[in-house]
């Protein structure tokens, strides 16, 4: 143990240049502030409970550094805060500038921010992202409760910081504070994304040992396991809970999802319903994703009835769901049908439908549609690109993908995995395979889809020899051939 603790296309087209784009500046991001008017803080708290050391410092200062003298009291004026009132404020800050004037208020007024105020401030600090704010109330608390480790575990959870979560609890343990559930569900979350199963596995028997179970932490447990790939484990947790509730309904159909279990899934999926628990839109969007993998439309449609009846709430996540799953069955114009109705669309949204037009045949929709995109400033990412070389390729426009191809080593987007291998696939459809061959070498990574894309290109061009020698190029190249690689082989 590591620590211890207790017991088919349409001819080609010449269309008009692509616009350009950028994937790091599409989407501005705009930080909001606080909208409410700034107002003295000290004047909207009570001091009942102030200490006496801070009630004579406050007596004797002439002018109150800001805060209501004993006569000004009598008058009807609030006075210097105490600890309820400074967390009630810090739990209604809009900001982080909000939170640091609540900080220098209890700073000023109060003799030590003790335990309580020094984790809510964490805590508000932690709500706008500000990790470096909340650390240094945490290293300058003099005591620390398992609410202030795990609060300030829960700051770099959120921030993706997973090794330093894993740091602090070793931190917290040596030092002897306990954890509690709340410790162990932020480390399994940490372990999860980290893959650390060595490490999960012993807090789940630490979880075991202490007693610690319950609905949020085995949900939590199943969680880890299928984030660790081990659907199994994940799924036996899940048989033995007592109770459950739609958080832990939800987490066993994304793991069936996620490892390529889509019928199980929807199985689960009605297992759930008919034992009278309601889904909520997490639990909506991966059953769409079931059916798109499963290519289950009629189960589709019948979700998609129950959000149009309101049965489930119906957000810009299962829109894009939606166009996701009737794209992906081959229902372009159903997808069409529900993109159009969407009130707000995103990345997601917007490039599931080009896809959609370029996997049915449909270029030249696509090809306008990501011209809209851009004139919406819609911030495109790397399936985007994927989807819109689909589409070029699909109307085997070399010019256009060409364009394309020019923009993503302007972007320096050439080395991903599923970029360069489209890009294979989109020369040999365009009949230019020495360019194939040239971006198939100078990947740094190659799996079986970019080299079979290369092989099936030079067997449709008729040149059976190369098709041969890339295969052997392959096998040296220590990919392993898929079912379709030897499929395109044999062809030579």
């Amino acid at each position: 143990m590591l620590f211890c603790c207790p017991a088919s296309p349409p001819p080609p087209i010449q269309a008009s240049s692509l616009p350009p784009f950028r994937t790091n500046s599409l989407s501005p991001t705009v930080r909001g502030g606080n909208a409410a008017p700034r107002r003295p803080l000290a004047r909207s708290f009570s001091a009942k409970n102030r200490s006496p050391r801070a009630r004579n410092r406050h007596a004797a200062a002439g002018d109150g550094g800001g805060y209501g003298s004993p006569e000004q009291e009598g008058r009807g004026e609030s006075s210097l805060p105490d600890a309820e009132a400074l967390a009630s404020s810090l739990r209604d800050c809009g900001g982080a500038d909000g939170v640091r004037r609540v900080h220098a208020v209890a700073v000023r007024s109060l003799d030590s921010l003790g335990t309580f105020v020094a984790n809510n401030l964490i805590s508000a600090y932690a709500r706008f992202d500000e990790v470096s704010d909340a650390r240094k109330v945490f290293d300058e608390m003099p005591e620390r409760s398992v609410v202030s480790w795990t609060a300030m575990m829960n700051v770099y959870l959120k921030l993706g910081h997973y090794g330093e979560v894993v740091r602090l609890f070793f931190d917290m343990v040596g030092s002897g504070v306990q954890g509690n559930s709340l410790t162990f569900v932020c480390l399994l979350k940490s372990c999860g994304e980290r893959c650390d199963a060595k490490l999960g596995q012993q807090v789940h028997c630490c979880i075991v040992k202490g007693g610690w179970s319950n609905v949020i932490v085995d949900s939590a447990i199943a969680h880890f396991y299928a984030q660790c790939g081990d659907v199994a484990s994940a799924s036996a947790i899940f048989d033995k809970m007592a109770y459950r509730d739609v958080i832990s309904w939800t987490t066993m159909i994304t793991a069936y999802v996620q490892h390529g279990h889509g019928g199980q899934a929807l199985r689960m999926f009605s297992e759930m319903v008919s034992e009278g628990f309601r889904p909520n839109e997490f639990t909506v969007c991966s059953v769409l994703k079931a059916c798109a993998e499963e290519k289950a439309v009629r189960f589709g449609k019948q979700l998609h009835c129950a959000v149009l009846k309101k049965m489930y709430k119906n957000d810009i996540h299962i829109g894009s769901a939606l166009v996701t799953m009737y794209a992906r069955c081959g229902e372009v114009f159903d997808a069409q049908a529900v993109f159009d109705m969407m009130p707000r669309r995103n990345t997601i949204t917007w490039t599931s439908m080009i896809s959609g037009y370029a996997q049915s045949g449909h270029g030249e929709k696509a090809i306008l549609l990501f011209r809209k995109m851009k004139m919406r400033r819609v911030f495109v990412n790397n399936l985007t690109i994927v989807g819109l070389l689909s589409a070029c390729g699909s109307l085997q426009s070399p010019y256009l993908g060409k364009e394309l191809h020019a923009q993503i080593i302007k972007n320096s987007m050439e080395e991903n995995l599923q970029i360069g291998s489209t890009l294979v696939w989109f020369y040999c459809k365009c009949g230019e395979y020495t360019y194939a061959a040239r971006i198939l070498e100078a990947m740094p990574d190659r799996d079986a889809i970019s080299w079979t894309a290369l092989i099936s290109g030079y067997n449709n061009l008729g040149h059976n020899v190369e098709a041969l020698k890339s295969l052997d190029d392959m096998l040296w190249d220590g990919v392993k051939p898929n079912t379709y690689t030897y499929s395109s082989a044999l062809k030579a």
